[in-house]
């Protein structure tokens, strides 16, 4: 009985994974410790941080059940569970809406190879649209279709259309068609990494990802990187919003 009450208390959590697994062709169980750790820093780099011991501890208790070894025990899963619940504690400042104005200072020092193409693209896209970090990284190519009125984007709680920018500098339909061409995006993940030869990679981004490109833009700017985050996109457009 006591396992069972353990399961189906962490059931959410459980599906939290199982779900993150899925878009990113992992398996769920039995996991490896090495898609755990990926987990853990995704999470830890988003507004979920403080979920990730009960998540680990879901992940441990459903292949316990399943009469598995559990790979939350290995040494490298316990080290990334150790460094994200230091990060969240020690963090001094809590991520920050990032505005409009702000947000053309970041694109005017983005640069002009292919990865400043997709980092104008994800920023733009992601501000315009008021997408969260999870819905960010999962869009794939074909949930974004260039229309009459701007961008579709289709997401799991629902779609919605990105209108033209009245500046081209800052229009984010724009901003996609030049990052799909330059990328030479015919399906699969939208945003992917980029090295520093300038080779696109196949895999897509995660959350934490985001963050750092986010916090680099904005110390490109002069901007104090500290403050921001993933979550400071859609921040910035839900207080916009509220202000307008």
């Amino acid at each position: 009985m006591a396992r069972l009450s353990s399961l189906n208390a962490s059931r959410s959590d459980w599906a939290h994974f199982a779900r993150w697994c899925i878009s990113r062709g992992e398996t769920a169980i039995p996991a490896s410790p090495a898609a755990i750790v990926d987990y853990i820093q995704d999470l830890a780099a988003s507004d979920e941080a403080a979920t990730v011991p009960s998540r680990v501890a879901a992940i441990r208790d459903w292949h316990r059940a399943s009469g598995l070894d559990t790979p939350t025990d290995d040494e490298r899963v316990r080290l990334a569970l150790t460094r994200a619940e230091w990060h969240r504690r020690r963090a001094p400042v809590h991520t920050v809406p990032l505005d409009a104005e702000q947000l053309d200072t970041i694109l005017d020092a983005t640069p002009t190879n292919l990865i400043g193409l997709r980092d104008r693209a994800l920023l733009l896209i992601g501000y315009a649209a008021a997408l969260r970090p999870s819905e960010l990284v999962s869009l794939d190519v074909s949930d974004l279709t260039v229309v009459d009125d701007g961008l579709a984007v289709s997401l799991m709680r629902s779609d919605v259309v990105i209108p033209y920018g009245a500046d081209s500098e800052l229009c984010p339909v724009l901003a996609w068609e030049d990052w799909e061409a330059a990328a030479g995006l015919t399906a699969g993940p939208a945003f992917r990494s980029v090295d520093r030869d300038g080779r696109l990679g196949l895999t897509r981004l995660g959350e934490k990802a985001i963050t750092r490109i986010v916090q680099h833009a904005a110390e490109r700017a002069g901007l104090d990187e500290s403050r921001y985050s993933a979550l400071s996109l859609r921040l910035g457009t839900l207080a916009s919003t509220r202000l307008g």
